[in-house]
């Protein structure tokens, strides 16, 4: 059912389920959640959001030092210049991943791999 509403010298037509419907956005953001999980590409934005959580899980300093290269089958692949860095980073591994999985919100990471790279610095 519709209602008039005389509000300064003009008529604003409302329906009136307009108070009880969702905001735009946010039916915008149900939708395209849905699309996403539907596609499977859900799963690969929350990766994506895992390599991109590395510096604030890290800090900065190892940051520089060691670069995520990819999340595969729960599996972050990190490159670090040297055993030593390979070696500390995997006393780290276990607070790592539970920082990073928080960042994102849900477990994406249930591990890393450090892989020794040159120019990882």
């Amino acid at each position: 059912m519709q209602e008039r509403h005389r509000n300064s010298n003009r008529y604003d037509w409302k329906h009136s389920s307009d108070e009880r419907s969702p905001s735009p956005a946010s039916s915008l953001n149900q939708l395209l959640g849905s699309l996403l999980g539907d596609l499977g590409v859900e799963d690969k934005i929350a990766e994506c959001r895992a390599q991109l959580a590395w510096e604030k899980a890290v800090g900065p300093s190892l940051a520089r030092y060691a670069h995520p290269l990819r999340v595969h089958k729960g599996c972050l692949e990190v490159a670090v210049p040297s055993a030593v860095w390979r070696s500390q980073l995997s006393f780290m591994q276990n607070d790592i991943v539970a920082r990073i999985n928080d960042e994102v919100g849900r477990e994406i990471v249930r591990e890393l791999k450090l892989i020794n790279k040159q120019g990882a610095t």
